[in-house]
This record gives structure tokens, C-alpha cells and sequence, in this order.
């Protein structure tokens, strides 16, 4: 038990003498106020704790459901502490506790039952012997900005940057600057700073102060702003009539840990903030931040997070929570990034290569990974929810039009390189024009059946991006065997079908072809995209 409260981080863990009544019995006698948290640290409104019961004395622990009396995070500052109790009733008689101690209460967060204590190193041995009988689960792992992508932004040589054409390959090409009005949406992240480029912030929340000079701000966080609320020409945001709060969690490290992220929710929700953006993430679940994330939730916020920058077969968490959109990247070309992580619960893939962004200062530059994809996501829900017509969409509604709409990519259906497919805002903004035909092959690849069969297929995946129903679609697929020729009687909007024809591929290399052309004299909007063709190896 020492050796791995002392492996949680060096020099910490550490109580007073004070608190042992505490960990012995739990003492239910009414609680004097604890003290207030540091006002530069305040995330959330402090509500005054229950009147207790009777005094009472019991030896049965309050546990968490798997068994933990008490969960412990690793802090992102020395000498400090993160604790989380089970219940009200053993969270108060911690408060009652310390407030009769002198451990520092740094922060509370009554709605999560958790605290930021401070102490010094003298303490260690006390702590060891307190919690020597406690059943305690640590997290370790801190909140983390995501790792820059790799050389080329961890694609090919061969990508394609976005620059500053962002808007129209998400299918914008009108007047966007009402979009987002009236929507507040938080950006948890570094903070963002002024910039000519950006709108006024609607508020700014600090769990972390900022530092005296603004210009040695972290960029990322005014970067990620500037892609939602930009309004420059260098780069023009999705939304930029959003009302944008700076929630800042992360230092100008790029580090934080659960307790502010915590914090950084709360003070969000507290705010009326209708959608979160988090660019950050860590590897492991922190039920801390679980359980904040899930309160937003509930509250019909909707949360979207980048999955992470490591080519990873997961994402990264708060992306990984069920109920969070999850967004990987592509590059101009469509490609997922071979950085973006994947997972079954990945929600959607959008821009995260090369795209220009603002930084403190009044300066721009390039940035890629998911860090980038995400707040084009969480600007395009703001964006649906408020389109400038006047009309007004939920948060949860609007992001539903948002994953439906998206343009399928990789293998038919959602997956886990892509999600639910690539955001196109142009046909969630154009869902109620009635008339629009639109086919596109989205996947051409040849499957063998059986394991040392030659009897193999062709399998090519149609989409109907547009509103209308497709009518008599010609599809054409060719291998070296010859033209299949088949008529798709009806493609019903939004949905995607497969069509298989047989090839006995012979051993070596060849190409397969297809195409589609419309019936019923239908005009089909993007004709650049009814034609493919790709190599095959069949060994």
C-alpha cells in the first residue's frame, strides 16, 4: 500500500494528524462552514452543505460501487492533492475534518464530492498510516494537450492542406456571419486571448489564472476559437456569430488534470453554455471527469472532443465517453490522417490538416491533428442551431442533423476510421431544399470470399447526398473479366447502397473500375465524383 501511494507522484499524498478521527469512524456532527476556496480558482457556485444528522458514529465505509472507499488524482501541481468521496455523508465529514485541521482546502467541488487539498512533504508518513486500511484507487494520468502530429502532420507526403478554404470543402459558400447567434458555446482549453480576428468574448472563466502578459498565452486556445468564431479572411470561422466562452483548464504547459477539467465543466454549465468543446485528452478514464461530462450531458449540452493525435485503435478520453462526439481528421483530399485515432465509438471525421488559425498576439498560423476537427464539429452544431433564418434547433437535434449528414467514407456505414462519416455542413444546411440529386461512389474494393479462393468480389458503395430520391441510377462496375452493368431502381436521400459483382481475380496485379449516371434525366451536383478506379493485388 506505501509503495503505491508513493508512486502516485513524488512527495505527495499527505494529511494531518487532525483528520484520523475521520478515517477511523465517520463522525456525523453538524459541520462548521469550511473555509472559502481561493477566489482566482473558483469554477462553480458553492452550495452550503446539508444539515447533518444526529451525531453518529459507524465503523461500515461509505464505498464507491466497485469497493473503493476513496479516489485519488494526481494533481498537475506539487504538493497538492485531488480526493473524492463515495457519498455526501463521508464528503462532509471530510469537510468537518479538514475544516478542523490545518491542511489547506485549495477547492471544492460539492456537485462531484471532490476537493484540491495543499501540504507539505513532512506529512508523508502520517498520510501512509492513515490511509494504510483505506481501499484506494488512484489516477494518475494527467489531462494533456493532444501530441503534435508527426512529420506532414503524421499523413503521407502527399496531403493536402486546408489553408484558408476550410468553409468551402465544408460546403459553405454563402454568407455564414449569423450563423451561431445567440448559441454559447465554451472552449476548454487554454484560455483565449483578443485577437482581430475574433468576435468579443462572451465571458472568460479561469480555473487557471492567466499569466500577466496575454501574448505568452498558450496559442491553442485562441487558435481553436479562431476556427469556430473567426472573422477574418485568413481564417473564417463556422459560427461567427456564436457567443464564445474561454473556460481556461489547461496551463501554459498544455497541462491540466481531472479536477480542473472537472472545474472547467461545471463553471461551464453554470455559465449556460449549450455546447463544449474539448481539444485535449488523456489516456485513461478519470471518473472525476466522467462524472462531470455526463452531468452536461444530462443537462442536453452537447460535448465534442478531439479522439487524439496517436494513431492509436482508441480514442482518447473525454472523446471516448459515451454520449461525446468523438471527431478525428482528414486532410483536403478527404484522407483520414494516419495520426487521427480510431475507435468503434468515434463520432464523426472533419478538417485537421494544415488549417489556418489565429494566435495571441494578433499573428496566425498553421495547425493540424484533431485538436483542429473538433471545434469545426462543435461550430457546425452551433451553426444548424442557429442559422440566421430566425429558427431555432436543440443542441442535441442539431447534432443529430450534423452526424446524419455527413458524407460516408472508407467501408459502407459508419466505422472506425471515419465515424459516422466526413462533415459536410453545405448538406445539413441544404436538407430542406427539396429536388437536389447528388450520387457519389464513396468505396470501390475487391473482397475475397474465402481464404485461397479465387472466387472474389467486387463490392462498390453508392451514396445519395442529395434530397431527392434517385430513380433508375445506372451503375457500371468493370474488372478484366468485363462490364457489369445494373440499374438501381431507387437510391432513397441520405443513404448509401452496396453493389457486388462476382471476379475470379487471377494471381498478380490489375485495376477495377466503376461509374454511375443518373435516370429520369436527373442533374446530378457533383458529376466529378461518379467515377473511380484502383489497383488490386491478388496473391
Amino acid at each position: 500500500m506505501k509503495a503505491r501511494l508513493r508512486r502516485l507522484m513524488p512527495g505527495t499524498l499527505v494529511l494531518l494528524c487532525g483528520l484520523l478521527g475521520y478515517w477511523l469512524v465517520q463522525d456525523a456532527a453538524p459541520a462548521p462552514s469550511p473555509p472559502s476556496p481561493r477566489k482566482d480558482l473558483v469554477a462553480t457556485p458553492r452550495q452550503p452543505l446539508p444539515e447533518a444528522p444526529k451525531p453518529t458514529k459507524s465503523f461500515v465505509r461509505d464505498r464507491f460501487p466497485d469497493g473503493t472507499t476513496i479516489e485519488i488524482f494526481g494533481s498537475c501541481h506539487e504538493e497538492e492533492l485531488i480526493l473524492r468521496f463515495p457519498t455526501e455523508a463521508s464528503y462532509n465529514s471530510f469537510l468537518y475534518a479538514l475544516n478542523c485541521s490545518s491542511v489547506r482546502l485549495i477547492d471544492r467541488l460539492d456537485p462531484l464530492r471532490a476537493v484540491r487539498i495543499g501540504f507539505n512533504a513532512k506529512e508523508m508518513e502520517v498520510l501512509t498510516a492513515l490511509f494504510e486500511d483505506e481501499q484506494i484507487t488512484t489516477y494518475k494520468t494527467l489531462t494533456r494537450l493532444p501530441e503534435a502530429p508527426r512529420a506532414w502532420g503524421g499523413a503521407s507526403q502527399g496531403a493536402v492542406a486546408f489553408g484558408s478554404q476550410v468553409l468551402p470543402w465544408l460546403g459553405v459558400t454563402g454568407d455564414n456571419s449569423r450563423w451561431g447567434s445567440g448559441v454559447k458555446l465554451a472552449v476548454l482549453d487554454t484560455g483565449i486571448v483578443a485577437h482581430p480576428a475574433l468576435p468579443r468574448i462572451a465571458r472568460s472563466i479561469e480555473i487557471f489564472p492567466f499569466s500577466d502578459d496575454p501574448a505568452t498565452t498558450h496559442f491553442h486556445g485562441t487558435a481553436i476559437a479562431s476556427l469556430i468564431a473567426g472573422n477574418d479572411p485568413m481564417v473564417h470561422g463556422v459560427a461567427p456569430a456564436v457567443d464564445l466562452i474561454s473556460v481556461r483548464v489547461l496551463d501554459d504547459r498544455g497541462v491540466s488534470d481531472s479536477f480542473a477539467i472537472a472545474a472547467g465543466i461545471l463553471a461551464a454549465m453554470d455559465a449556460g453554455a449549450e455546447i463544449l468543446n474539448l481539444s485535449l485528452g488523456e489516456q485513461s478514464d478519470s471518473p472525476l471527469v466522467g462524472d462531470a461530462i455526463h452531468m452536461a450531458i444530462d443537462r442536453g449540452i452537447v460535448v465534442v472532443a478531439s479522439s487524439g493525435n496517436e494513431g492509436l485503435q482508441e480514442a482518447k478520453y473525454p472523446a471516448a465517453y459515451p454520449g461525446v462526439i468523438g471527431v478525428g481528421a482528414v486532410d483536403a483530399s478527404g484522407e483520414r490522417m494516419a495520426f487521427s485515432n480510431l475507435g468503434s465509438g468515434l463520432g464523426i471525421t472533419a478538417p485537421g490538416y494544415g488549417l489556418n488559425a489565429a494566435a495571441p498576439g494578433g499573428g496566425y498560423l498553421a495547425i493540424s491533428g484533431t485538436s483542429a476537427s473538433a471545434p469545426l464539429v462543435a461550430a457546425a452544431i452551433a451553426a444548424v442551431m442557429s442559422d440566421g433564418s430566425g429558427r431555432r434547433v436543440s443542441a442535441a437535434e442539431a447534432a443529430k442533423l450534423v452526424l446524419a449528414y455527413t458524407d460516408d467514407e472508407g467501408l459502407p456505414g459508419p466505422d472506425a476510421e471515419y465515424g459516422s462519416g466526413v462533415l459536410n455542413l453545405g448538406r445539413v444546411m441544404n436538407r430542406s431544399i427539396p429536388g437536389l440529386s447528388d450520387a457519389v461512389i464513396t468505396n470501390l474494393r475487391l473482397v475475397p470470399t474465402s481464404s485461397g479462393s479465387s472466387r472474389d468480389e467486387v463490392q462498390l458503395t453508392v451514396q445519395n447526398r442529395g434530397t431527392a430520391t434517385l430513380i433508375n441510377t445506372l451503375v457500371e462496375i468493370t474488372t478484366p473479366a468485363g462490364t457489369t452493368s445494373i440499374n438501381a431502381t431507387t437510391i432513397p436521400a441520405c443513404s448509401i447502397q452496396t453493389f457486388t459483382v462476382p471476379f475470379n481475380a487471377q494471381r498478380g496485379e490489375g485495376r477495377i473500375s466503376a461509374s454511375v449516371s443518373l435516370g429520369n434525366s436527373a442533374i446530378d451536383l457533383t458529376p466529378q465524383n461518379n467515377f473511380i478506379e484502383t489497383a488490386f493485388s491478388r496473391s
